[in-house]
């Protein structure tokens, strides 16, 4: 067989495994707060992933909307693991392992500081190609995530911010407070996130002037275009029969 029929019949062969392949794996991304290393963390300990920004004693964090600055500053410090306040509840049953974070401690306990603040986690997403992609996730929060309660500039608690400097609301994610669970599943965040360091942030809210905090989950699962690899080994397939 000649150099031609051999492309010919490989490029059969591979158009053949396109038509026919398995969907591609999704990506899983977990998010949470309180974690030491790759284990939830004890108060006093600094949380290896999550930070957080400018701080307010207590009410709206901004008396306008953030803008880029209020989100880069969120990097600036190491968020602290904290005591649960007896009011609160100890954990999410969405994620057992999340912790409790708040600023600081306050005064005279291992409770949290009065603060209203963004946090921030940054992950990377290998995907290339995203064709779908949803975020489910869970939080507790003294007193509640954004302004939408009490009147604000942010009514929104949580954002995501692409690898471009992008930056998306998550409507759902407002309110809540110390004595529940509240979440969202599977809520669809395509065109939110994009190949690269991506960041989620949440605004903790704070109005009473007391210990305050913040606690999540989240997960992440981020389809790519099915075959990307097999029209990648097409591609080759081409340029070699185009130097035979």
């Amino acid at each position: 067989m000649n150099t031609s029929r051999t492309c010919r019949f490989a490029a059969t062969v591979l158009l053949a495994a396109v038509a026919t392949a398995a969907p591609a794996a999704a990506e899983t991304i977990v998010l949470r707060s309180g974690q030491v290393g790759a284990f939830p963390g004890l108060p006093g300990q600094f949380d290896s992933n999550v930070t957080f920004g400018n701080t307010v004693p207590t009410g709206p964090l901004s008396a306008s909307p953030f803008v880029a600055a209020d989100f880069n500053a969120a990097a600036s410090n190491p968020s602290l693991c904290i005591t649960p306040h007896s009011a609160w509840i100890p954990g999410l049953t969405f994620d057992p392992q999340a912790r409790w974070i708040g600023t600081d401690f306050y005064p005279g306990t291992t409770l949290g500081a009065s603060a209203s603040t963004l946090h921030r986690i940054a992950f990377t997403v290998t995907t290339v190609g995203i064709t779908s992609a949803s975020i489910s996730m869970a939080w507790s929060a003294d007193d509640g995530l954004g302004d939408i309660v009490w009147g604000g500039a942010n009514p929104i608690g949580a954002y995501l911010r692409d690898s471009f400097g992008n930056v998306t609301a998550l409507t759902p994610a407002a309110g809540g407070n110390f004595t529940i669970e509240s979440s969202i599943i599977n809520y669809n965040i395509l065109g939110a996130i994009t190949t690269g360091v991506n960041e989620l942030f949440f605004y903790q809210r704070d109005q009473g002037g007391a210990p305050s905090g913040l606690i999540f989950g989240a997960e992440l699962h981020i389809v790519p275009t099915p075959g990307v690899a097999a029209m990648l080994g097409l591609g080759g397939l081409a340029t070699l029969r185009r130097r035979r």
